[in-house]
């Protein structure tokens, strides 16, 4: 699990910059990345904000049981997905796009976001 965040004695995914707001070092990325194309930047902005304690995580594919199971757990944990950009609030949102088995997963609280981390480490970080 990774976000670009400074190093410190928190785990990857739990850095946060100090007086940037709540959410992780991988919201504001997310959401400054595309500076240079308003239109995309309010679209990331509208996906990410109410779930900005974001992280890169684990997810494995699309059709592996670990994606499946780890969804499942955040339905049951947090209730149905949000899909902001289709009016479905939510306490959680994953990421449309899974790279090499990683998938940003945001939530609406810290707490949230540290349970998941918690019960969904990284193969390699078990």
């Amino acid at each position: 699990m990774t976000t670009n965040a400074p190093s410190d004695d928190k785990p990857a995914g739990l850095r946060f910059s100090a007086g940037l707001g709540a959410g992780t070092d991988l919201y504001r990325s997310a959401l400054a990345f595309n500076d240079d194309d308003p239109e995309r930047k309010a679209l990331m902005a509208q996906v990410w904000r109410d779930t900005p304690w974001m992280v890169d995580a684990y997810t494995g594919s699309h059709d592996t049981d670990r994606r499946h199971d780890l969804m499942e757990w955040c339905r049951e944990q947090f209730g149905p997905e949000a899909w902001p950009i289709h009016g479905h609030a939510g306490q959680w949102h994953s990421g449309g796009a899974t790279v090499n088995g990683w998938t940003w997963m945001g939530f609406a609280t810290e707490d949230q976001m540290r349970r998941f981390v918690e019960r969904w480490p990284a193969p390699n970080a078990i």
